[in-house]
């Protein structure tokens, strides 16, 4: 059985079979650009990168079977700048919170940004986006909000406060959420040099 990993170094990624010391391809990303984060969403990879200097920072897409480049955006055009991107799937979309008030949707397989929408919130309130079954919703301490999934728009959804005492909930998984975790656990902050390497194979597939 072939071992294989995933690396990235300046300037761009590798698939590597350690086995026999050949990378199986090269994903390019911007020469300045250094990967600080990767994941594998199904057979989707996610890579975050930044720039020593400037601290902007961009994310690529590429298939993890050929290593082609399907999208990439300035982290900055989907996402403010202080606010980890971390993505949830859905029927080949990312569902994400580009800051404390907004909403987005994502398409994984062209970097198509198909909403993103502001929405009003307390500045006592603080959301999380959780997908439930096939719908998605933004969750406080207080109340629940349901997403329409074509629109972006907002609506309240008393139903889960009521069966819940949301004040009281400390962690939760919905689905689609199991795969983000070297994202949002290894978010580059200003001055990180971690490496995060992603193994071939099983990785990935969250909500199945």
């Amino acid at each position: 059985m072939n071992k294989i990993a995933i690396f990235g170094k300046k300037g761009s990624i590798a698939k590597f079979d350690i086995s026999s010391k050949n990378p199986v391809w090269v994903g390019n990303i911007e020469n300045k650009y250094v990967p600080s984060s990767i994941a594998q969403i199904n057979d989707h990879l996610l890579v975050y990168s930044n720039t020593t200097f400037t601290g902007k920072s961009m994310i690529h897409c590429f298939l993890e079977g050929t290593g082609e480049l399907l999208w990439c955006h300035l982290t900055k055009d989907i996402c403010n700048s202080s606010y980890p991107f971390a993505p949830t799937m859905l029927d080949d979309y990312l569902y994400y919170m580009p800051s404390s008030k907004e909403v987005a949707k994502l398409s994984l397989k062209s970097g198509n940004l198909m909403f993103r929408r502001q929405f009003e919130k307390s500045m006592f309130k603080a959301y999380a986006l959780m997908i439930i079954s096939d719908s998605v919703f933004l969750i406080s301490k207080k109340d629940a909000l349901k997403v329409d999934k074509e629109s972006g728009n907002v609506t309240p959804y008393p139903e889960i406060s009521e069966i819940l005492n949301l004040n009281e909930i400390t962690a939760s998984l919905g689905n689609g959420t199991s795969y983000i975790s070297s994202i949002s656990l290894a978010y580059p902050q200003s001055g990180d040099s971690g490496i995060i390497a992603t193994g071939g194979g099983d990785a990935g597939g969250g909500g199945e």
